[in-house]
């Protein structure tokens, strides 16, 4: 048996338990820290708000909005409206309509939308998913890009011309990622090489042109081509594609 003798005991301070403190630094500090974020926060949203109040059309509302939404879960709908005043903007919002009409008409459909501000380049990008077809459901891109100084729409080429990037460019860009991905679901054993070669993998996506019906972007200053295709096969592809594999990034960080 190991045996304290009595003058180590006496060296111990023992400490009354209504003497102990909890030691709250740390609570404040972090109590401290979040209220610094929401001010930043705040402050920077009432600022942009502030900023964009003069071409508003309506002063109290975001610069872009949902004008409408659906309550349906399996096909959820949000349509924007472009909150700015001018008559280029109002047959932005007017194309807007005429593009999810049909869609939304369908009630099979889902649409969604998002914006990015990027400088002087208002970016806004619908988004609609095709559930009401004969064989497999279809993606539906439709973009505008807008500055926010002339209140004017961009257009692709000149947009292309800022970014200094040709077609040709966007092109090649696009038909490598469209390789990787038939590489990848080779390696990913959704078929053998010999089974679906890349010509095989085009028809499988339906594109011929590869930007024939391509939009541009402007996302956080970055530029993204978004190439709407069929990702339904009789190999199980719809389980490789997600969301992202539409969006393209052609050329990163030009504006902030």
């Amino acid at each position: 048996m190991i045996m304290v003798s009595d003058k180590h005991e006496k060296k111990v301070k023992r400490v009354k338990p209504n003497n102990l403190r909890q030691d709250k630094t740390p609570i404040v500090v972090a109590v401290a820290v979040a209220l610094i974020v929401f001010l930043i926060v705040y402050f920077f949203l009432n600022k942009q708000n502030t900023d964009y109040k003069k071409i508003k059309q309506y002063k109290n509302n975001y610069l872009v909005y949902t004008k409408y939404q659906s309550t349906s879960t399996q096909y959820p709908v949000q349509i924007p409206f472009v909150n700015i005043k001018s008559e280029a903007i109002d047959a932005v919002n007017k194309d807007i309509d005429l593009f999810v009409n049909d869609f939304v008409k369908s009630k099979k459909s889902v649409v969604s939308y998002e914006y990015s501000i990027s400088g002087i380049i208002l970016s806004v990008i619908v988004k609609v998913i095709d559930y009401d077809t004969e064989y497999a459901p279809f993606p539906y891109f439709r973009s505008y890009n807008i500055n926010i100084s002339t209140l004017e729409v961009i257009a692709d080429q000149s947009l292309l011309d800022f970014y200094s990037i040709s077609e040709n460019e966007v092109e090649e860009i696009v038909e490598d990622k469209f390789h990787f991905y038939h590489d990848e679901l080779i390696s990913k054993e959704f078929y053998a090489a010999d089974e679906c070669d890349y010509e095989c993998f085009l028809r499988n996506r339906d594109i011929g042109n590869y930007l024939e019906k391509a939009v541009y972007y402007v996302d956080s200053g970055n530029l993204v081509a978004y190439i709407p295709f069929s990702f339904y096969s009789i190999f199980g592809e719809e389980d490789y594609f997600k969301d992202d594999n539409f969006k393209f990034l052609l050329v990163e960080g030009r504006v902030e």
